[in-house]
């Protein structure tokens, strides 16, 4: 038996340090590897720009041209983030893809899915550390996991060429042409990228549909909770988010050139540091945070995003490709649950953001009483789940409904809607938070139905494979063919039709599939009655 074991393990081993074969690409020749299991290449460090001292929160400049065979070899690369505590992980030189390729040689060019990962902005990472892609690999596709700039390198916005904003957004654009142009020495299609992400992830898939610096780069979209019209998926004021942080250095002024000279003078460590959130405001609702912004015209620099987004859909002037477009039902566990706990007594005074803007103290106040009259009115002694709701309502749903609405009625291509409402073994967020008993979905929950974390076993993995073989299936079938259900089968019982009507009907993705309507009239009600009303007018430096 041992001598078996020992055979296995050394196999194992072979197979884990087999290299892949010699690829040439535009900047020199690479090298990966086998997979454990032998069933794909493996890429993993590949260079796709560079930053240095002179481009610090500006775009990236080209990958610098190695000599011989790069090994591409070091997986878990990350941007710097805060991980524990004042503990930051992470390296500047951190502008990298990872690409996978099934082993399985075929006569065609693959399909490609390139996946934009989320964590607010300030984290996160484009492995296989928590995006594990070993089944969509397994369903044919070559799956690109990309790197950004976040917090404050990718993201501070003065409006000056020193930092003139979204140089995290221009990071994912150069990753993106960098595998427009290279993804067919590994097999991919040029032509058939389809791109995906899912919360600030999906918040940048959404503002590379309005940005004509990303157009041509993609011909698919999905978006998975998050909206560039989410309360966070702009910043409203960004030189007061840059001052605010610049406060903690001794500057108090609003000069933005003096604002770049304090923090380009300060590591990445002091800056990320230097970071103070209040109570109860954490990720999306935290008052200092580094996200996309509207730029300012300055020459010589191209922009990401000129406009709001809403005017940009409006003028139809954005990239119209298939799309898919949904949420899950309990998005506001997680962030709840970061903000107040698992229990909450009583009404919170300040839950509106500064994408709204009222003319007077009385106008505001009256708009609160409204809403806590909607959430707040059940008569319960614990709030936490009318809160949960706000939450869900406010960053997530209310966002992703007006954007669908908006493409429905300026786009010709098929627009793909789900609500996602499983609740199964691996809803790893909503147990993390303590809300395993509330049926539904939290922020993220879908996305253990999607990857394989190669860092944490998920025994319970095992009882969802329905489940993931479904959720995989229905993401690469839009991905090679365009439509997430060609052909409806036992595992996919129900046909996904494109909808653009006012409520569109989604597939309601839970044990059994079904179809219904996309949202709730009440909530969307009040919402669109109040941003109407007083959605911030002036963003940027405009």
């Amino acid at each position: 038996m041992w001598k078996w074991l020992a055979f296995i393990w050394l196999i194992a081993t072979k197979l884990l340090k087999e290299p892949g074969p010699v690829i040439s690409v535009k900047d020199g020749l690479l090298r990966g590897r086998t997979s454990g299991d032998g069933n794909f290449y493996q890429y993993f460090g590949i260079p796709y720009g560079t930053v240095d001292q002179t481009n610090r929160f500006q775009a990236p400049l080209p990958p610098i041209k190695w000599k011989g065979i790069f090994e591409a070899i070091n997986e878990n690369t990350r941007c710097p983030q805060k991980m524990f505590g004042p503990i930051i992980a992470g390296t500047e030189d951190c502008l990298k893809l990872n690409i996978y390729t099934p082993i399985t040689a075929v006569s065609h060019l693959r399909a490609v899915m390139v996946y934009i990962h989320g964590g607010c902005f300030f984290e996160g990472i484009g492995s296989a550390f928590l995006y594990g892609p070993d089944y969509f690999v397994e369903n044919d596709v070559i799956f690109v996991g990309i790197n950004y700039r976040l917090n404050v390198e990718g993201f501070l916005c003065l409006g000056i060429k020193e930092a003139p904003g979204n140089a995290g957004l221009k990071d994912q654009i150069a990753a993106l042409r960098w595998v427009k142009e290279n993804i067919a020495a590994f097999g991919g299609n040029p032509n058939n990228i389809t791109i995906f992400g899912e919360s600030a992830g999906s918040v940048s898939v959404s503002h590379h549909i309005m940005s004509p610096a990303s157009r041509g780069l993609f011909s698919r979209a999905i978006l998975q909770s998050g909206s560039s019209l989410a309360p966070w998926g702009l910043q409203h004021d960004p030189i007061k988010t840059a001052r605010n942080l610049a406060k903690e250095f001794g500057y108090y002024g609003k000069d933005p050139l003096e604002i770049y000279r304090t923090l380009s003078n300060r590591s990445t460590e002091e800056l990320i540091n230097a970071i103070k959130l209040k109570e109860n405001k954490n990720y999306i609702t935290a008052e200092i945070l580094f996200g996309p912004c509207v730029e300012s015209a300055i020459p010589g620099v191209d922009p990401v995003i000129t406009e709001h987004p809403v005017d940009t859909i409006i003028s139809g002037n954005y990239t119209k490709v298939p799309m898919i477009i949904g949420y899950n039902d309990q998005e506001g566990i997680y962030f709840v649950a970061k903000d107040f706990g698992t229990s909450l007594k009583q009404k919170p005074n300040d839950i509106l953001h500064g994408d709204l803007e009222f003319p007077s103290a009385l106008s505001k106040n009256a708009s609160m009483e409204e809403i806590n009259e909607y959430y707040f009115s059940s008569g319960k002694e614990d709030l936490i789940m009318d809160m949960i709701n706000l939450y869900s309502d406010l960053h997530f749903k209310y966002p992703a409904v007006i954007e669908s609405e908006l493409y429905a009625r300026t786009s010709d291509q098929p627009i793909y809607y789900y609500l996602f409402k499983y609740s199964g073994y691996i809803n790893m967020p909503k147990i993390i938070s303590l809300f395993g008993f509330v049926q539904g979905a939290s922020h993220a929950d879908e996305l253990f139905y999607l990857f394989k974390p190669h860092t944490f076993p998920l025994p319970t993995r095992i009882l969802e494979t329905q489940m993931i073989k479904r959720m995989v299936t229905l993401w690469t079938n839009f991905a090679k063919y365009g439509e997430p259900t060609p052909t409806t089968s036992p595992l996919l019982p129900v046909k996904w039709q494109p909808s653009q009507a006012w409520n569109p009907t989604a597939l309601l993705i839970d044990r059994h599939l079904t179809t219904g309507p996309l949202w709730d009239e009440g909530s969307l009600s009040l919402w669109n009655k109040t941003y109407i009303k007083y959605r911030r007018k002036r963003y940027g430096f405009r």
